[in-house]
C-alpha cells in the first residue's frame, strides 16, 4: 500500500501530464462569426499516429507521410457572396500537420490558428495571425505571450500544454481575445481540477501583445 505521502505526489504529478489521445487530423471549417467569411484547413495527410512518432524520432522530414497523400497542411478561404460561398484563394499554412483550431474575422478574411496537431502549446507557431490573403502577419510561441515561470504553472499532458480554455475575435476593436489558464488546482477530497483563469489580447493587424 503506498504512503499517504506518495499517494498525494502521485495525485500531483497526475494533474501536471495526463495522458490523452489525440483522433487523427481532418478537415475543419471555421466560420466567422456573422457568417461572410469561412476557413476550411486541409491537414497533411499522414499515414497514422505511430509512422509519425517514429519519423519524429528519427528527425525524418515530413514525419508520417502517406505516400499518396497531401504533403503539406493548406486552407481555402470563402467568402458569402449573394448567399453562396465563393473561393478567393488555396495556400499553405505554416502548421506541420494541421492546428487545433481557428477564427476568422469577418472584418476582411483575416484569420488566427491555434496549436498543432498532438502538441498544444508547443512550437513558434502555437498561434499564427494571417491576413486575408493567407499570407503570415506574425507567428507566436507561448514565449512571446507568457514569461516562462508562467508557462511552467500551466496544466499540461503528455502531449500539450493546456493554455487556454477559449477564444473570440473582437472585430469592432480588431483584437483576439484569448481566455487562458494559468494554472489548475487538484482538490484531493473530490478528485476534480479546478483552473485560474487570465485573459491574453492579440492586434490582428500586426499580432501585436497588448497589455
Amino acid at each position: 500500500m503506498k504512503s499517504w505521502p506518495l499517494a498525494f505526489a502521485l495525485l500531483a504529478l497526475s494533474t501536471i501530464a495526463r495522458a490523452d489521445q489525440w483522433l487523427p487530423a481532418t478537415p475543419q471549417t471555421f466560420t466567422s462569426s456573422a457568417g461572410t467569411f469561412r476557413l476550411t484547413v486541409f491537414p497533411r495527410e499522414i499515414a497514422g499516429p505511430l509512422p509519425y512518432f517514429e519519423d519524429k524520432v528519427e528527425q525524418n522530414d515530413k514525419p508520417g507521410q502517406r505516400a499518396s497523400g497531401q504533403r503539406a497542411c493548406e486552407a481555402t478561404l470563402e467568402e458569402l457572396i449573394n448567399g453562396r460561398y465563393l473561393p478567393l484563394w488555396r495556400k499553405p499554412l505554416v502548421n506541420d500537420v494541421s492546428p487545433v483550431t481557428a477564427l476568422v474575422s469577418d472584418r476582411d478574411g483575416s484569420f488566427v490558428t491555434f496549436d498543432n496537431w498532438h502538441s498544444m502549446g508547443w512550437g513558434d507557431d502555437a498561434v499564427v495571425v494571417y491576413d486575408g490573403d493567407g499570407s503570415v502577419t506574425r507567428k507566436l510561441s507561448l514565449n512571446d505571450l507568457f514569461t516562462q515561470a508562467e508557462i511552467d504553472r500551466m496544466p499540461r499532458s503528455v502531449s500539450s500544454i493546456r493554455w487556454h480554455a477559449s477564444r473570440r475575435i473582437d472585430d469592432e476593436e480588431g483584437v483576439v481575445i484569448i481566455r487562458t489558464i494559468k494554472s489548475e488546482r487538484f482538490n484531493t477530497r473530490t478528485g476534480e481540477s479546478t483552473p485560474d483563469y487570465g485573459l491574453a489580447r492579440l492586434r490582428m493587424s500586426d499580432g501585436a501583445v497588448l497589455k
